[in-house]
């Protein structure tokens, strides 16, 4: 549809002129002439795919509706068009916003234009943060925004941020439509302000702070974002540089580092919300007011004027304040409220994902150290979002601080990302630590003392999980450690913990090594040789299959600890595995693997990738369980039991994982209880195994022999003294925990004493949103294992 200039759409609404054209449709100005003044408005004409499929376009029309419903809300903001109406005609789609008079940002920043102050940049940026803190909270990306998309109105020099044609709710970034298989997501943004995750089709909210802050560079320094160059290494882009056409330009290094980190080249390394950098921002703009300097007075008195007693008096307090100063400067501080470095008590979200604006308010008043309005802004920030762990945990530590309640602390290091790279995994082992601190906190059970917790976020990266080590080792307060989710984050981290005497008790790595390489090592779950036996004994036992094709990722811990311990144990079984596959090479052809298991008689498959630390390892394995339609018999290891699995729906039907416990065998009626008040569902393996890890330390802290007054006054210098108390205590022989999973008893190596291991299967309920469900392999179905969600 071409629409002229005296068209009227609707009966209503008088096409002026068209002010912009773009591959998505075209812009109009208009008026409405059924309004008193025919006020001036904005018609955005959308232009439809071309097909024939009736299914096709009647989902596009759904989406159209669904985003004009979206942009209502976003329109409530001030500096955000109102959206007045949104409709269909001709196969097109229309809709109709306020106009405002002003001019694009593109008039100010780019070519022709000089730099902007920094005044001016910092000014620019929080406005339009402003805007993205509202626009976030509703779970919307821009994904566009650049000059041209930021316009200043006239009357007031207010930013407002435009053209949301690209705008995706995030649960639903695709169209997918369940009878066709066709997808119609686009690759949306601008080059030069499009981050990297954008332009492979994988936005994240703070992909929008990446566009912002490279426009924020263009107007400190003149340049095109395309024009700079970037770090070979990091793929960080390189601005603070100089040329013979462009010197280097002085920058406040605050506002500089406030830059670099909304741009960095991969997502988990910028600012993970809008609210963080604005907050930031504003920190920047009261602490750069310049102060009037005080005229110079001397601290000396005429010579002929004695010191009256009460100066003496002061001179001598001052003495005291500054010992007690500087002991505290020998003393290794725990949580000092620092932003950025990782770790939080309370001061910092971690978790990567929209923050609620509860949550935000009371970590803002545990950094600020208002631990009563902290209390009260999470209490609320709970009931909303009652699944969220870092919320409860923050909230028990806000209380401890609130009530001056004594305490002693652990840390939890887990990878807090996106589901890619673990973060499901790590909430789930948050939710155990989470879950036995609320029950300690209750009653102050260790010695009067209530537990408050640390979190760390390694984001599933080795090199990260060795700085996240030394962070930890260098607060002298933390007693101990849970993590690391991997096997392999754990190795790289155990000699710095080890440095730091430091005990490390992980619920999740299985590698068979580990405990051996470490003495201050200990896990609650059993290593790799008992699942690869259960796994092993099935097949051949059960599933009479001895012919097996097995892929795993050679160059991780995790994965070929369990290869190899299945290997022999299968052999043993009398079974033989006919054929190998790497599953960590980029190129991976799936059903080309599954056909030469097929020529060479396998008639199972195995499945080892590792926990999402390697980036093609896991999504190959989804692969293979997708080439291999249900036609064999598919087992793994316990990095397989997730969401991902069950999002395969009939494809993973009857998948056989071992893992460690599974509530449906849970005989621990209180933990499962108290689980379901908490976290309102089911409850995963790792809660229960990180619930266990937990409660080793805060068993260890009851059972603990008291230091003597000579050892308390070391203490408090030397961090390793209470470390090694604990250390001692855990490696007693005569120690003992009882946990959700039952008794906790360690072998020499640090090996959990007792075979806890489950056996469970993939099947269909409707007790599941993913339609699917893992169950405990004795049951035939979710019905005969006591579900029943019809």
């Amino acid at each position: 549809m071409c629409l002229n200039p005296g068209d009227i759409l609707r009966n209503r609404y008088k096409i002026i002129d068209q002010i912009g054209k773009g591959g998505f449709g075209k812009t109009y100005t208009a008026r409405d002439i059924r309004q008193q003044g025919d006020p001036m408005l904005v018609v955005k004409e959308i232009i439809a795919p071309l097909s024939s499929d009736p299914r096709i376009l009647q989902e596009i029309k759904k989406r159209f509706i669904r985003e004009g419903k979206t942009l209502s809300i976003l329109g409530k903001n001030p500096q955000i068009p109102e959206l007045f109406d949104y409709f269909a005609d001709e196969g097109n789609f229309f809709l109709i916003q306020e106009y405002i008079e002003g001019h694009d940002l593109s008039e100010e920043i780019g070519p022709g234009s000089l730099p902007l102050s920094e005044a001016e940049v910092i000014k620019f940026l929080q406005d339009v943060l402003e805007v993205l803190v509202f626009v976030h909270q509703h779970h919307i990306i821009h994904r566009d925004i650049k000059p041209s998309n930021l316009r200043r109105r006239k009357q007031d020099g207010k930013i407002f941020l435009i053209d949301f044609g690209a705008v995706k709710e995030l649960n639903s970034m695709t169209i997918t439509p369940s009878e066709t298989g066709n997808n119609f997501t686009q690759t949306i943004g601008t080059p030069g302000y499009m981050a990297a995750e954008q332009q492979s089709g994988k936005p994240q909210l703070n992909s929008d702070l990446y566009a912002l802050g490279m426009i924020g560079i263009q107007a400190l320094t003149g340049l095109h974002p395309r024009t700079l160059p970037t770090d070979p290494h990091t793929g960080d882009v390189i601005w603070r540089y100089s040329s013979p056409e462009h010197p280097m330009i002085e920058v406040n290094p605050d506002l500089e580092r406030i830059l670099n980190k909304m741009v960095r080249y991969m997502f988990k390394d910028r600012y993970y919300s809008a609210v963080e950098a604005l907050e930031d921002l504003r920190s920047l703009s009261v602490t750069g007011k310049s102060l009037k300097k005080r005229p110079k007075q001397s601290i000396y008195p005429p010579k002929d004027q004695k010191f009256p007693p009460q100066v003496w008096i002061g001179v001598g307090s001052a003495l005291v304040i500054f010992g007690v100063w500087a002991v505290s400067q020998v003393i290794p501080k725990t949580c000092p409220l620092t932003l950025g470095d990782d770790l939080s008590c309370g001061e910092e979200i971690l978790t990567r994902a929209i923050a609620l604006p509860e949550k935000q308010e009371g970590v803002k008043a545990y950094r600020q150290r208002r631990y009563q309005e902290g209390v009260l802004w999470l209490e609320k920030a709970r009931q909303k979002d009652p699944n969220d762990p870092e919320t409860l945990i923050y909230l028990n530590n806000a209380q401890l601080e609130a009530q001056k309640i004594p305490f002693y602390t652990i840390a939890v290091a887990i990878p807090l990302g996106n589901p890619s790279d673990g973060g499901d995994s790590g909430k789930e082992i948050l939710r155990g630590v989470a879950q036995l601190q609320t029950e300690i906190n209750r009653d102050r059970t260790i010695k009067g003392h209530g537990l408050r917790v640390v979190i760390a976020d390694d984001y599933n990266d080795l090199d990260r999980a060795k700085q996240i080590a030394g962070k930890i080792g260098s607060q002298g307060g933390i007693l101990g450690v849970i993590g690391h989710y991997t096997s392999d984050n754990t190795r790289a981290a155990l000699p710095t913990y080890d440095l730091h005497n430091l005990v490390v008790i992980s619920p999740t790595s299985t590698a068979q090594t580990l405990a051996q390489d470490n003495s201050r090592f200990f896990r609650t779950i059993p290593q790799d040789n008992l699942n690869a036996e259960g796994l092993a004994r099935y097949l051949a036992q059960t599933a009479r299959q001895q012919k097996v094709v097995v892929f795993y990722n050679p160059n991780s811990a995790y994965s070929r600890s369990l290869y190899e311990r299945f290997l022999i144990s299968f052999d043993e079984q009398g079974g033989q595995v006919v054929k190998q596959f790497d599953l960590s090479k980029p190129i991976f052809d799936a059903s080309a693997a599954i056909r030469q298991g097929e020529n060479r008689g396998g008639t199972s498959f195995v499945l080892f990738p590792d926990a999402k630390s390697n980036p093609y390892a896991f999504s190959n394995a989804l692969k293979v369980i997708r080439a291999n339609q249900e036609k064999y018999l598919i087992v793994g290891g316990d990095s397989l039991y997730t969401t991902d699995i069950l999002q395969e729906r009939g494809s993973a039907k009857d998948i056989i994982i071992s893992i460690p416990w599974h509530y449906l065998a849970s005989s621990n009626q209180a933990f499962m209880a108290e689980g379901k008040k908490l976290w309102g569902g089911m409850i995963s393996s790792r809660t229960a195994m990180a619930y266990d890890a937990t409660k080793v330390f805060t068993t260890a802290l009851e059972n603990q022999s008291s230091l003597d007054f000579r050892q308390q006054i070391q203490a408090i210098f030397d961090p390793k003294i209470r470390r090694e108390l604990i250390f001692r205590t855990v490696k007693s022989p005569h120690f003992k925990a009882e946990g959700a999973t039952g008794k906790i008893t360690f072998e020499l190596s640090g090996d959990r004493h007792e075979s806890v291991i489950q056996l469970v299967k993939v099947v269909p309920t409707k007790c599941s949103p993913y339609g699917y469900m893992y169950i405990p392999i004795q049951y035939k179905s979710a019905a005969e294992a006591g579900l029943n969600c019809n």
